[in-house]
């Protein structure tokens, strides 16, 4: 039989995650990180702020074998995709181990495996949110409870996308940094 060895968190991913820290007026003492992958923006957040309680959510399962490695020690791991409801569903496996998702981006082989999903509705009302799920952000964050968030970290992956994440978020939140413009990429609300 053979074991899978720990994926060290690879130089690039790191810096990806890099793009999610901004200067917070504030400590989070609850951080959930949907879409959490191999464990790279948890384990940097713990570096960041070490009393802050994880959630951690993510359905891959060589992923999650990797994350139960890298995540925080005290870290609540959820083997699950978060989604508008809870069940089960055909995830699209990707083209590397970043890149699975529910909708086809490009990115995504047509290969699937059933994950088990939890209605975004079900995750613990967190101070700092991170979402990153190959362009699942807009259901889930229709669906969380912000009522105790104070900062929304995502990475979009349309246009059309990043307009409506915007939209909704603008009454309680303000964009930090800016837009870049393109199909893909980072975005970072803080609490007005």
């Amino acid at each position: 039989m053979k074991f899978l060895e720990q994926q060290p968190i690879p130089e690039w991913l790191y810096k990806e995650v890099e793009d999610y820290f901004i200067p917070l007026d504030f400590e989070p003492k609850t951080i959930a990180d949907i879409g959490a992958n191999i464990g790279a923006f948890s384990q940097r957040a713990h570096q960041r702020w070490p009393a802050a309680k994880f959630y951690c959510y993510e359905p891959m399962p060589f992923n999650v074998y990797h994350l139960r490695r890298n995540a925080p020690a005290g870290a609540i791991i959820f083997s699950a995709a978060v989604r508008a409801r809870s069940g089960i569903d055909d995830i699209f496996i990707g083209d590397m181990f970043v890149t699975s998702g529910f909708v086809q981006l490009g990115r995504q082989t047509q290969n699937q495996i059933m994950v088990e999903c939890i209605a975004a509705s079900s995750v613990p009302s967190c101070e700092l949110v991170k979402i990153d799920t190959e362009g699942c952000e807009v259901e889930i964050l229709k669906n969380l409870d912000l009522t105790s968030t104070r900062a929304v970290l995502l990475e979009h992956h349309s246009r059309a996308d990043a307009e409506t994440i915007k939209k909704f978020l603008n009454d309680r939140y303000a964009l930090i940094g800016g837009d870049s413009g393109q199909p893909v990429g980072t975005l970072r609300f803080i609490g007005k």
